[in-house]
């Protein structure tokens, strides 16, 4: 499909952003002590002609994390994805889900355990389940580059044993977030895209006292 390379930049976003938010990328200090909401809103280009904007909201709370975000292409089209995920402290492990639809109704679901491995050092493992219906698995490694600089590594193998290569560069500093992606196709050809975010944090409303 002509467009699939750049829905799993997007489908996979979720996933990547839930891991960020459980390792902190967001300003120490920024949650209030009910959690923290942090938006972002921004454009994207990729090596292919396309280009867009996107926006995400995340909340994140007592060790769940849900995003919410959408893309609206050049063409005026619109996606949505979505992801939730829960933290267990006493093993370093995270627990995720999430889907995303393209502009044209077709879904791509995921699922996914992460690891703290060592310090700064996540492992990631899942499952994908594509528009057709057909499962993919994928293997991670990120790695925390310096205070808000990471960077990952992934490779995807698809139904029929074909290998997918990514890697992953994203910088969260001063209330802005870049981030770019490459992906090497099984035929050797790469595609990239490099978005660009704003960024605001604030703390969660604490909930109203009961009578």
């Amino acid at each position: 499909m002509k467009n699939e390379p750049l829905f799993k930049f997007v489908a996979i976003a979720g996933l990547a952003g839930v891991v960020l938010s459980f390792a902190g990328a967001a300003p120490a200090g920024a949650a209030g002590p009910t959690g923290r909401e942090v938006t972002r809103t921004g454009t994207y280009t990729t090596s292919r002609g396309g280009s867009g904007t996107a926006s995400s909201v995340t909340t994140r709370s007592r060790g769940v994390v849900n995003r919410q975000g959408s893309w609206t292409n050049a063409a005026g089209g619109t996606g949505k994805w979505q992801s939730q995920a829960t933290w267990d402290k006493s093993t370093a492990t995270a627990s995720m889900t999430g889907s995303a639809t393209r502009p044209d109704g077709a879904k791509t679901s995921w699922q996914a355990t992460a690891t703290r491995t060592a310090p700064g050092v996540l492992t990631e493992k899942g499952t994908i389940t594509t528009p057709g219906g057909r499962q993919e698995t994928f293997t991670a490694t990120r790695t925390r580059l310096a205070p808000g600089s990471w960077e990952k590594q992934e490779v995807i193998t698809t139904a029929d044993g074909k290998t997918i290569k990514r890697t992953v560069d994203t910088l969260v500093a001063n209330g802005k977030v870049t981030r770019s992606v490459t992906i090497t196709l099984p035929g050797g050809a790469t595609v990239t895209r490099n978005a660009s975010f704003t960024q605001g944090v604030s703390p969660l409303p604490s909930p109203s006292p009961t009578s």
